[in-house]
């Protein structure tokens, strides 16, 4: 195992041992390791964040998006959707989650 050797501020080793005495941390190592684990976790979710949002930019530069700025775009999208994945909408149905506005007589030929 690396060693590696840091000073910090006084206020931060206090905080630091009061984590320890309160049993929250076992020791100073076991503080660092977690912190670095937790990091690392960090940065990778922060590259899968930056790289999803270039696919939405990339998505959305291609024209590849619906503006939805009422109640009918709303539906109208829904309806396009379940038209091409009718399996799921007779799921959502069967679940009782559908939307209160998706009325059974406008999904009637998606149900089973």
């Amino acid at each position: 195992m690396g060693v590696i050797q840091v000073q910090l501020p006084d206020e931060l080793k206090s905080l630091i041992d009061r984590q320890i005495a309160e049993g929250k941390i076992a020791s100073e190592t076991a503080f660092f390791v977690e912190a670095a684990r937790r990091f690392v976790e960090d940065l990778a979710a922060e590259d899968e964040v930056i790289s999803e949002a270039k696919a939405g930019i990339a998505v959305a530069d291609a024209g590849r998006f619906v503006t939805i700025a009422s109640s009918e775009d709303i539906e109208d999208l829904h309806e396009r959707t379940m038209a091409r994945c009718p399996i799921v909408w007779r799921l959502i149905r069967r679940s009782g989650l559908a939307p209160r506005w998706a009325s059974r007589r406008s999904h009637r030929r998606y149900s089973p």
